[in-house]
């Protein structure tokens, strides 16, 4: 059982490692669907976070990575604890991801959804040349946390024949 375990935990590290890499980002624009003033300023804070969550997981500081994630994002990637979300993403990488290049869609307010709360989605889409996994999209929420700082509390992947833009991004994160 041990076995499967570790190899539990090389899989959801390798799912971290895709998202960790697809959090670098360009701008954003805000589409103005949500709450109001200061919505510009909230989605820019967001995407902040994301960058830093994206260095951080470049640089290969976990620590700093795993405090960017919210505990429920932790927890369903098996990590009860900042330290044990460590020790899981802190697995040798699977692949060079040197030449990765990253976009990112619009942020959009999202709306609650079953125990996730309301916050920024946004599209991250992750191209290599290396052929490592070619093009994936992911759909992002981002949600303040404690003292105004936004974390990573949901990922969801975003499948070409649905769509990548703001829509198809609400709804990923509705069915997930």
């Amino acid at each position: 059982m041990r076995g499967r375990g570790v190899a539990a935990r090389v899989g959801r590290a390798a799912g971290m490692l895709v998202m960790a890499v697809s959090l670098s980002s360009a701008g954003c624009a805000d589409t103005g669907s949500g709450g109001g003033g200061g919505s510009k300023e909230r989605a820019a804070a967001a995407i902040e976070a994301a960058r830093a969550f994206q260095h951080a997981s470049v640089d290969q500081d976990w620590e700093a990575a795993c405090e960017a994630r919210t505990e429920r994002l932790r927890q369903s990637l098996g990590a009860d604890t900042v330290a044990e979300c460590v020790e899981i993403t802190g697995l040798p990488r699977l692949g060079d991801y040197s030449d990765a290049r990253v976009s990112t869609g619009e942020a959009v307010e999202v709306s609650a959804f079953g125990p996730h709360p309301a916050g920024i989605g946004l599209r991250v889409t992750l191209a290599t040349g290396t052929g490592n996994f070619g093009t994936v999209h992911t759909a992002l929420r981002l949600v303040p946390g404690e003292q105004g700082a936004w974390l990573v509390d949901q990922t969801a992947n975003l499948v070409d024949t649905e769509g990548t833009d703001a829509e198809a991004v609400r709804a990923a994160l509705e069915r997930k």
